[in-house]
């Protein structure tokens, strides 16, 4: 390797790691080697299985990181968590992985060659990380000069709600409880936040707390995200350098929402600033009444765990789109392990992803006789099944099948055309030129990127669930890792004889979608914006008295107890306050993140009552019937029930902490 790559490797090492810094404090710096030693067996396995190595270690610690959520799994489900069985667990894994890796006689997966150039493009691609991240991050759950911690949304229907979840996760049990309705189990892919709620809950204090691992685990796995992500693009071209560039266009220009509002303020003479208070990258819902796409940014900053999902289905789509239908046996197991890992990540995405490689293997015009070739294939579908049978033991999906409805029904129906165009129009554009034969490039990535295209573009506006948008945001994200494929072919045409053509359409690229990204950007970390917003304020707080309550309730309270705090009174704002802060769970909550329930309101209606009668002995009962063992109380609650706060004294309720206008009273 020469110098030159190697610097540019050394200089990305180090971004990253500063932007990691950054973005979680010396908790990432802390928690970086953990990570890269949870993935390490993955990656030795990578190594062995793919070629340039390079990009078997980013193949290798995908896989790996889906492989150590289920080796976390098995002793919470044997019901013996304990630091020495999860090291247990990981040695039997890197032994398991030795053994398989002495048995490989050479890669099963070849890409293109690379050179010092693909290096360099890698390099810079994985900046994209920390120059998107670091500066929400930064500023999630920031403290100012009181102590007050603020978070902005839409954090605060993400963020909020994976801290709730990695402290569920933490508790070991099996499966996990909902925090939002305790009587119940909780149904909800969790398998990407196995590890860190694993670190979080056994590691000291000093380490960090749960926000600050959860924030450098995002960071860490973005990393790998857009390490497949570029070996995808790379597939198509043979410029490491056209496959960045059309990546980067993908990751900062695929919306023209921002372009738009600006063009509309400008028309108006109204002041710029306000997009401040936008939704910017849902301005197709907000005007239009359509559907919703989020960028890559947002999938990165709110859903991690479905952008993982989409990284280990890349794995397969890469594979097929590189070795098609004549794929060795050894090549099929990787992707169907990907896919088996993507499902237990997300069923809806890895089912798509699967399908996808199916599809990919019928097209490619193979020299071997169909039948046998689609029966080979077929392997791939052994760890699909074993996955879906793990997700039937865990119920992650329980309940999901009765949600869904099939149609072209809700928001698709609404302004298609002019929804799809602004959500992605900048690279659905000119990527569709990436559908003619260029002489010179491989066919198969373009037959993989135009099946996985037409799937998203099927999925979002044909298939909804009881939360309208929730289909429509994933199978954006795969078109949005579609396209990029699409666009680098036009750009690689262009830049042959002359650079300026292909500078050119990158630069329309960049001035239709750039403006939606940096507008979005900014203000997801602009933590001074405390105006209301459509239904809540744009930025949420969390005072020091609150604080040293959740503090002391984390350190005095049992892990399994039911610490119940009124729920209908604080709406969409702080809907999550006491699972996510103080690591609690709810007898009943109105989650926005999760599928409504009807239990969910009949529980929080009884709650309501619980606080607002003045009759004690009629309140105690409340408790006592939803299994409620402690209360939670601050002014907000005194405002809007003061009479019905007044009745939490002995013989039935005893108040245990008290700091300011905060109290925790125990049920008697």
């Amino acid at each position: 390797m020469s110098s030159s790559p190697t610097r540019w490797i050394a200089m990305s090492s180090s971004l990253f790691l500063a932007g990691l810094a950054i973005a979680s404090g010396g908790t990432g710096l802390l928690y970086a080697p953990v990570y890269v030693l949870a993935i390490a067996p993955g990656i030795l396995l990578g190594r062995r299985l793919v070629t340039p190595p390079a990009a078997g270690s980013i193949v290798g610690g995908v896989v790996g990181y889906g492989l150590v959520q289920l080796a976390l799994w098995l002793p919470i489900f044997l019901g013996q968590p304990s630091r020495l069985a999860f090291g247990g667990v990981w040695l039997l894994l890197a032994a398991v992985v030795v053994l398989v890796s002495r048995r490989v006689q050479r890669p099963v997966l070849t890409l293109p060659a690379w050179g010092a150039g693909d290096l360099r493009a890698l390099a810079l691609t994985l900046l994209l990380v920390p120059l998107v991240m670091t500066p929400p991050y930064r500023n999630l759950g920031a403290a100012d000069g009181n102590g007050t911690r603020w978070y902005r949304a839409y954090f605060t229907a993400d963020f909020v709600w994976h801290t709730a979840l990695a402290g569920e996760l933490g508790r070991y049990d099996v499966p996990p409880r909902n925090p939002y309705l305790a009587s119940q189990d909780l149904h909800y892919y969790w398998t990407y936040f196995l590890l860190p709620s694993v670190v979080a809950h056994e590691i000291p204090p000093a380490f960090g707390d749960v926000q600050s691992v959860l924030k450098a685990n995002a960071v860490l796995s973005a990393g790998l995200f857009m390490g497949m992500f570029f070996l995808f693009a790379r597939s198509a071209v043979p410029s490491g350098t056209i496959a960045a560039a059309a990546l980067g266009l993908g990751v900062l220009t695929a919306s023209a929402e921002g372009t738009l509002v600006l063009e509309q303020l400008w028309r108006q003479g109204a002041p710029l600033r306000l997009v401040e208070d936008m939704n910017i990258d849902a301005i197709t819902n907000w005007q239009f009444g359509g559907l919703r796409v989020d960028n890559v940014p947002r999938s990165l900053w709110y859903t991690p765990q479905h952008a993982f999902a989409c990284a280990l289905g890349l794995v397969a789509a890469l594979t097929v789109a590189t070795a098609g239908a004549a794929a060795s046996n050894g090549a099929i197991w990787l992707a169907g392990t990907a896919l088996g890992l993507a499902t237990c990540f997300n069923p809806l995405l890895g089912g798509v992803f699967s399908l996808l490689y199916g599809l990919g293997v019928v097209v490619d015009h193979s020299r071997q006789p169909r039948l046998l070739t689609w029966l080979r294939h077929a392997q791939a579908a052994i760890p699909v099944a074993l996955a879906l049978g793990w997700a039937a033991l865990n119920e992650v999906a329980e309940g999901a099948g009765s949600a869904v409805t099939i149609g072209f029904t809700g928001f698709a129906r609404r302004n298609t055309t002019t929804s799809l165009l602004l959500s992605v129009g900048p690279m659905l554009i000119p990527a569709l030129a990436g559908l003619w034969p260029w002489r010179h490039l491989p066919v198969q990535p373009l037959r993989v990127a135009s099946i996985g295209t037409v799937l998203a573009l099927l999925l979002m506006h044909f298939v909804t669930l009881s939360e309208a948008s929730w289909v429509g945001f994933r199978a954006g994200q795969i078109l949005l890792l579609m396209l990029p494929v699409l666009l680098a072919r036009p750009l690689w045409a262009l830049s042959r004889r002359r650079r300026w053509p292909a500078a050119a359409l990158a630069l329309l690229v960049l001035a239709a979608g750039l403006p939606t990204t940096i507008i979005d950007t900014y203000n997801a970390q602009d933590i001074s914006n405390r105006r209301q917003g459509p239904g809540f304020h744009w930025t949420l707080p969390v005072r020091p008295a609150q604080q040293e309550a959740f503090a002391w309730v984390r350190a005095n309270l049992p892990e399994h107890a039911t610490l119940q705090m009124e729920p209908m009174l604080r709406g969409r704002e702080h809907w999550s306050l006491i699972p996510t802060f103080a690591q609690r769970r709810m007898a009943a909550g109105l989650p926005i993140s999760l599928l409504p329930m009807r239990e969910y309101d009949t529980a929080s209606s009884e709650v309501e009552r619980l606080y607002r009668t003045a009759d004690s002995r009629e309140g105690w009962q409340l408790a006592h019937g939803r299994g409620i063992q402690y209360l939670y109380v601050d002014r907000e609650d005194r405002a809007a029930y003061p009479e019905g706060v007044a009745k939490f004294q002995p013989p039935y309720f005893e108040r245990i902490f008290q700091q300011e206008d905060v109290e925790i009273y125990k049920v008697l």
